[in-house]
This record gives structure tokens, C-alpha cells and sequence, in this order.
């Protein structure tokens, strides 16, 4: 699926209407220093360094922020996390916006993220096409270690789409990287959406081998059409 065309002439603000215009989803996430307040308001987010994608990937896709928006493009793929060589994988295509305000010494706390599903239609709270995933620790690490306890410093899971205008979220440590994958099996396996899931909500297995497990059962689907 290719990127929404037009993007550099939007800010991340418009993109749920552009998106319910053209028919077409998409995902936007946003990153602000915890020493912002306010953060949902238009202004803010019209300059804040951003991703937008429309690809619904395979399986589990991970960032780590400062590779991200340190990079000299502001298009780019980025492939499925760990997918053997000869099994066939869709990642993300995406759009960044505001590279510049991005700085590898700031802590950014604050996540300001909006969810238009594939149809257009925008469903505050409604099953999403995607998940977003949000970790303290490079690398999509869920812990780094026994230094750290889970709880002072979580990962988070969010597959519900958001209201009109997106939605901001505090985290208690900041983002050193995050994920985006795909919705489907996420949603069915834990009966519903998720919106800021600490640790991972309902289930406490690996979100990253759940990942692996759904990219492998499709594949071995398609296979045997």
C-alpha cells in the first residue's frame, strides 16, 4: 500500500481528515519532551518529529527514536523484526515529519498518537488496524534487567482507534523506542482492543514471540493455499 501522497502539505493534525477523505487508514505517532504541557494542542503537534504510516506490516516492526529521526530522509522502510531469510514479509513505509526538533539528549514522555481505520471512518475506542507498542528501553526490549523493575519502568500496547484529533499519553519513563504491527490476531487473542495496556494488558507473554508466532501461523496459511 502506498503512503498517503500530499502528507509534506499536512500537519499530523489533519491527517484524520485527509485520511477519512481519501478512504484510506492510517497510523500517526508523535513524540514531545516531558517538559512540554498541553501536548495535544495543534500547534504542538503540528511541529513535533512524527511518523505516519498506512502499510499494515506482517508482523512485529520495531524503532528505536534516535535512529529514526536522526536519519537524513524523511522516507523509509523499515522490515519485520527477525523474519527468517525465505519467508516472504510485509513492513513499514513511512513518512516522517519535523526531524529537526528531535534532539537524542531530550526525554520524551509524552506520546500523542491517532488511529484512522482502513475504512475511514474514525470509532474512539473501536478495534484499530494496528498496535502500537512503547518501550523505556532500545531495541523493543520489554526489561533491561534486574536493575529495572517492570513496573517503574513498563512497555505499553494501544489497538484502539482514537477519537477526532488523536490522543496524548504520559508515560512515567521516556521512549527510547516503539513498534507499530498489525491488529487483527492482537485484538482477537485479547478479546478485545487495547488502549495503554502496561505490560502488555491482558496477557504476559512475550508480545514480540506472539508477533513471530501470528507472522509464522499466516505465512504457513498462505503456503498451503
Amino acid at each position: 500500500m502506498m503512503l498517503l501522497k500530499g502528507f509534506l502539505l499536512l500537519s499530523p493534525w489533519l491527517l484524520g481528515a485527509y485520511a477519512e477523505k481519501q478512504g484510506n487508514g492510517n497510523i500517526t505517532v508523535a513524540f514531545f519532551p516531558n517538559s512540554e504541557e498541553a501536548t495535544c494542542k495543534k500547534d504542538n503537534i503540528a511541529n513535533a518529529a512524527s511518523l505516519t504510516t498506512d502499510t499494515i506490516p506482517t508482523g512485529f516492526v520495531c524503532f528505536n527514536l534516535t535512529d529514526l529521526f536522526t536519519q537524513p530522509s524523511d522516507n523509509g522502510s523499515q522490515g519485520v523484526w527477525k523474519i527468517p531469510d525465505d519467508m516472504t514479509s510485509q513492513g513499514v513505509d513511512y513518512l516522517l515529519s519535523n526531524r529537526g526538533s528531535y534532539s537524542a539528549d531530550t526525554n520524551y514522555t509524552n506520546v500523542w498518537y491517532q488511529q484512522v481505520n482502513q475504512t475511514g471512518d474514525i470509532k474512539n475506542e473501536a478495534a484499530g488496524t494496528w498496535v502500537l507498542y512503547t518501550y523505556a528501553f532500545a531495541d523493543c526490549v520489554q526489561n533491561g534487567g534486574d536493575a529495572y523493575n517492570p513496573e517503574d519502568f513498563p512497555w505499553f500496547e494501544t489497538s484502539c482507534q482514537t477519537k477526532d484529533g488523536g490522543e496524548c499519553q504520559q508515560l512515567p519513563q521516556p521512549v527510547k523506542s516503539f513498534a507499530i504491527g498489525p491488529a487483527a490476531a492482537y485484538n482477537a487473542g485479547h478479546g478485545k482492543c487495547e488502549v495503554w495496556a502496561k505490560l502488555g494488558g491482558a496477557s504476559a507473554l512475550n508480545r514480540r514471540t506472539s508477533a513471530l508466532l501470528v507472522v509464522a501461523a499466516t505465512m504457513a496459511a498462505f503456503l498451503m493455499l
